[in-house]
């Protein structure tokens, strides 16, 4: 898809949120396009939090494409990535891309992970109905990837609405039920993709987080107790 203008905003702001030590997540970017117009909004280097759901005066305009009405970016050195967001199609249908950016850490030699997404949609038009089309594989909204190109999870179908609100929610695996990753992690990223009709909302929140293999947790262990009984 071409488009015949491309806004690029790049815009480093005081951190309300503060990325701990040891996260690369230092920036977010979202695009919003028409099928004639794309703008971009980047977000580099410490990643602002903001929320401006209910004032429609403060919210972003995505080149008048799109608005943002909210935004979060967080990251641990767990590792964990996850992102929150708010958005307004414009005047006809538009398709989003929330890219958390890329947290990357020292190799993870077989961890377990696992990776979650809730999408809610509303009806802004007041019983003229909401649809949010998913654009990852099998029309999903929002994807979790490792090492760049690795998909560890699709999550959260796209869905229709008569009117109102509605929120669905999509999870692989939990932090009591992790899946195993047969395979060496340098990085984690956590995006969306999707299609919202005109001047309806969606908002979303995200979170992919991996931990050590746990052969290398009871090690850990294992040498702490060990030094406690030296101490002894």
């Amino acid at each position: 898809m071409k488009a015949k203008h491309l806004i690029i905003s790049v815009i480093v702001l005081a951190a309300v949120l503060i990325v701990p030590v040891g996260a690369k997540a230092c920036w977010v970017s979202i695009t919003a396009t028409n099928g004639t117009d794309s703008s971009t909004v980047l977000y580099a280097g410490e990643i602002p939090g903001f929320d401006y759901t209910n004032d429609e005066s403060q919210q972003i305009s995505l080149g008048g494409i799109g608005f943002i009405e909210k935004l979060n970016l967080y990251g641990k050195a767990d590792p964990e990535i996850g992102v929150e967001f708010g958005l307004r199609a414009g005047s006809s249908a538009t398709t989003f891309i929330v890219n958390s950016g890329l947290e990357t850490f020292a190799a993870l030699t077989n961890p377990g992970a696992y990776a979650s997404a809730g999408i809610t949609l509303t009806d802004r038009l007041g019983a003229s109905g909401a649809m949010i089309t998913g654009l990852f594989a099998g029309g999903k909204t929002n994807q979790a990837i490792y090492n760049s190109a690795t998909v560890f999870a699709n999550l959260v179908s796209g869905f229709s609405i008569g009117s109102g609100t509605q929120t669905n929610h999509e999870e692989k695996g939990n932090e009591f039920s992790k899946i195993a990753i047969n395979d060496t992690l340098t990085s984690i990223e956590s995006n969306f993709y999707f299609t919202l009709s005109a001047k309806d909302s969606a908002s979303g929140t995200s979170a992919f987080i991996v931990n050590p293999e746990p052969a290398t947790i009871c090690l850990l262990s294992l040498g702490a107790l060990s030094l406690i009984r030296r101490k002894k």
